[in-house]
């Protein structure tokens, strides 16, 4: 029975309700806050302003007393003729201190009364210690409406700091609402430029599946065939090019190989005539064998009685079996020669003929049409998956952005209520309305 009464008459806490805020509301109720803080600080600093002037005008007659008082008459001489001469100086400095009047708005007032009084305590500390042995109860007075001063100026000191923490929070405030506010202008942007890149995406994405099917088709018909076979001859023309030039170049190198030595052989008899068709001989099969300037297999010819003469005469001695091959009559190498370029002049000529009927087929030009397509709607995926790439991440970072200023904005509203702040920010939306 005892424990029922005692819980039917138990008091209950009441339960702070949380302040509702909507999102456009919000401007407003920051105005509010804002001017109850600096009317706050206008009410609270009154006391406080009304009592530093009071210790000002104090101040100032003190200091006027002083500059007609006598002093102590107990002092040694000395110490005397030190006070006195001290006093000018300090009346001087402290009636230029005092004649500045704090006026204004709280913040005004303070720092002026804060400057004022800095500067007091430091005449009084200095120029100030030499008076106090001739002017005892003065100075008492003097250091007694200071510390007046000193304690209105940190009590104001307080309130100041309590009002500049709260305009603080306010503007925090304020800084988050408007970076929602900016947000939520850039976003349907933002959303449009993702769908914009995505559907160009798309489009490129289907470009190359439609170019792919057709290159397809293209290649089931036909009429391609022709193109495979011609494809075919070109790639069986080209090897046998391959083949008559390794046999070219086999020629060169026994031919270029024996006119070397057979040069130096022309030059140490002093045989003028026979270098110089040597030389010539050598220069076209140094040369590009097939560029149709000079006749290397005639020029070979040319060269070869003065070469076989040396042969005769012992002063030129082949090396292996392709040289005395090549070197046993004048005929032979350039015959060969002969017969290798008549060879890749051929072969040259009926890929060539290959080639300019290739080229005519319906589906090389279609072929080639297709390709270059295909290339260029790869190359707009690359571009538009890079810009889509890019969009998303701007997106997202906005979305990031405004969930973090949201919770900003509510922590904010929270400490300037000084209770849980619920404040209605809207959710953001890809398009504008």
């Amino acid at each position: 029975m005892f424990r029922q009464l005692r819980d039917l008459f138990r008091r209950t806490e009441p339960v702070e309700e949380s302040l509702e805020l909507s999102f456009d509301s919000l401007p407003a109720w920051l105005d509010g806050r804002e001017a109850e803080t600096e009317n706050g600080l206008l009410v609270a600093t009154e006391p406080s302003r009304e009592a530093v002037r009071v210790a000002l005008e104090s101040l100032r007659d003190l200091v006027a007393r002083m500059e007609t008082a006598e002093g102590a008459e107990e002092l040694p001489p000395r110490l005397r003729d030190v006070s006195k001469k001290a006093l000018p100086g300090f009346t001087k400095s402290m009636a230029q201190l005092l004649a500045r009047e704090p006026s204004g708005d709280p913040e005004a007032f303070y720092t002026t009364a804060a400057e004022i009084l800095k500067n007091v305590i430091r005449a009084v500390k200095g120029q100030g210690k030499y008076l106090s042995a001739l002017y005892p109860n003065e100075m008492k007075e003097v250091r007694a409406a200071v510390r007046d001063l000193g304690r209105e100026v940190n009590t104001m000191t307080e309130a100041i700091a309590r009002a500049r923490a709260d305009r603080q929070k306010v503007g925090t405030a304020r800084e988050a609402y408007a970076s929602l506010v900016r947000i939520r202008g850039e976003y349907p942007a933002a959303s449009a430029r993702v769908q914009a890149h995505g559907t160009a995406l798309e489009d490129a994405e289907r470009g190359i599946e439609e170019t792919e099917e057709n290159l397809a088709a293209l290649r089931a018909r036909p009429d391609y065939a022709r193109l495979q076979e011609t494809d075919e001859r070109i790639r069986d023309l080209d090897a046998a090019s391959e083949e008559a030039g390794r046999e070219l170049a086999a020629l060169r190198a026994s031919a270029v190989h024996v006119f070397r030595k057979a040069e130096k052989v022309a030059a140490r008899t002093k045989d003028a005539g026979a270098a110089a068709a040597i030389g010539r001989a050598l220069n076209a099969c140094t040369g590009s064998l097939t560029d149709g300037r000079e006749d290397p297999a005639g020029l070979t010819g040319a060269a070869m009685p003065a070469i076989l003469s040396m042969i005769g005469r012992g002063d030129l001695v082949l090396k292996n079996q392709d040289e005395v091959r090549f070197f046993s009559d004048p005929g032979t190498l350039p015959a060969a020669m002969r017969r290798a370029l008549d060879r890749e002049q051929e072969i040259a000529g009926r890929r060539a003929a290959l080639q300019e009927s290739r080229a005519a087929l319906p589906a090389v030009v279609e072929e080639e049409r297709l390709a270059a397509r295909l290339s260029e709607v790869r190359r707009e995926r690359e571009a538009a998956a890079a810009a889509k790439s890019r969009a998303e991440s701007q997106q997202q970072a906005l979305q990031a952005s405004y969930a973090a200023e949201c919770e900003r904005l509510r922590s904010a509203a929270a400490a300037i209520a000084g209770r849980s702040v619920e404040v209605e920010v809207p959710d953001l939306l890809p398009r504008s309305s």
